[in-house]
This record gives C-alpha cells, sequence and structure tokens, in this order.
C-alpha cells in the first residue's frame, strides 16, 4: 500500500484539491487553512514552498505544507505514509527544523525523516486546540473591549513577554511582529480605566479563527 506526495503548483490549487477535506474538520485546521488563504490572497509564491496533499489511490488522506524557514506542518495521516512523504519533502530541503501536527502523524513524519537523512529528533512543546461552540454569559465587569492601536504598541510588546515568560516558552513576540498584529487588528485590548488585559485573533476561517496571546498582567488578575 503507497502513498503519494503531490505538490500543488501554489495555495490556491492547493486549496482547490484539499478546502473541503480540511474544512471537515475546520478548527483542527485552523493553520492550515489560514495560511494557505492568506497565501493566495497576497498572491505570495516561491520556488521552495510547499503546499502538498497525501494521495492513495486518488483519495486524499492528508496535508504537507512548509513556507520556509518554517516547520513542516502536517495534518492527520496514516502513520504508514510518513515514509512516502519525506523522500519528496528531501528533495526540496535539505533540512528541516521541526514537525508540527497531530502527535502519532508528526512521530511518523520525524522518525521517517531521521531514518532517511540522520540524526534524531525529541518532542517540542505538546499543544491542544480548544474549540468554543458556545458563548455563555458572564457577570459584568468594568470596562470594554477595544481594538489595539499603535499607541499600545510599547504595552502589548511588553505583554508578548510576559505572556512567553508564563507560557515557559523561549519565544520573544518582537515588538516588529507586535507593530504587524496591529497593522492587522489582531490584538483586542480590555480596556478599564487603564488597559487590563489582551488577546489576539487571527487565522480567519469561514467560521472561525485562532485566539491566542491571551494575557493579563499579574497585579490585574482574579477581577472576572
Amino acid at each position: 500500500m503507497s502513498y503519494e506526495l503531490v505538490r500543488h503548483a501554489g495555495p490556491g490549487d492547493f486549496l482547490q484539491r484539499a478546502e473541503s477535506w480540511l474544512l471537515a474538520s475546520e478548527a483542527e485546521h485552523n493553520l492550515h487553512l489560514s495560511l494557505a488563504y492568506a497565501r493566495r490572497d497576497a498572491g505570495a509564491t516561491g520556488a521552495d514552498v510547499l503546499f502538498g496533499t497525501v494521495e492513495q489511490d486518488g483519495d486524499l488522506v492528508g496535508c504537507v505544507i512548509r513556507t520556509p524557514p518554517h516547520k513542516l506542518l502536517i495534518t492527520s495521516m496514516p502513520p504508514e505514509a510518513a515514509p512516502d512523504i519525506v523522500g519528496p519533502v528531501a528533495e526540496l530541503y535539505d533540512e528541516i527544523p521541526a514537525v508540527l501536527g497531530p502527535a502519532d502523524s508528526t512521530v511518523a513524519v520525524a522518525s521517517a525523516w531521521t531514518a532517511l537523512k540522520g540524526g534524531g529528533w525529541e518532542t517540542g512543546m505538546q499543544q491542544r486546540i480548544y474549540r468554543l461552540d458556545q458563548v455563555e454569559p458572564v457577570r459584568p465587569v468594568p470596562g470594554a473591549m477595544r481594538l489595539a492601536t499603535m499607541d499600545d504598541l510599547e504595552l502589548l510588546t511588553d505583554w508578548g513577554t510576559g505572556f512567553a515568560c508564563d507560557a515557559g516558552h523561549t519565544f520573544l513576540l518582537a515588538r516588529e511582529q507586535v507593530n504587524r498584529m496591529i497593522e492587522r487588528q489582531d490584538p483586542h485590548i480590555w480596556q478599564d480605566e487603564s488597559p487590563a488585559s489582551m488577546a489576539v485573533a487571527q487565522g480567519a476561517t469561514p467560521n472561525g479563527c485562532r485566539v491566542g496571546y491571551v494575557y493579563t498582567p499579574p497585579e490585574l488578575r482574579g477581577r472576572g
């Protein structure tokens, strides 16, 4: 039983083949979909960019995306497909920094990659997707939500550092990245007498988006 990695000419062609399959589990595939939408809408291309589908006898069973220098992004796929897809990936890239996706599929791909290329792998950050289906009313709290503006740039940069520290992660939400988020109108602030909390909404798909970088400074926590 063999599998094939079909490389598509760009994100538009990839979505024509994979969009309905990805939308069947929209929350799980938010990153895959939103990345493809953004690249398609921006007209972004690149010889080293990979938008691929994993096929078996004409059936789509998984997706593989990479926009260097970032990680290899995969969906769930049959573990036995991993050896058949790492070969074509290795023809494009001498090395990859990591594999991001569901645990079973990621372990299979990482193991197949190191079997082909040598070296070893280790588990990085384990994460989970929480899906919000219904908003429950909460008790009134003072303040209101507003979009962040460039006047909030330094504050949100500091809060991004606090978020990374609390999350136990080494990434830095740099000033330039926060600036781009504000330009896209992604960050939201809960404004009381002064800014009290932040959350970032990004990666829009037809029925949802990702909510991340949710942060309240320690001295303002526990107030609802």
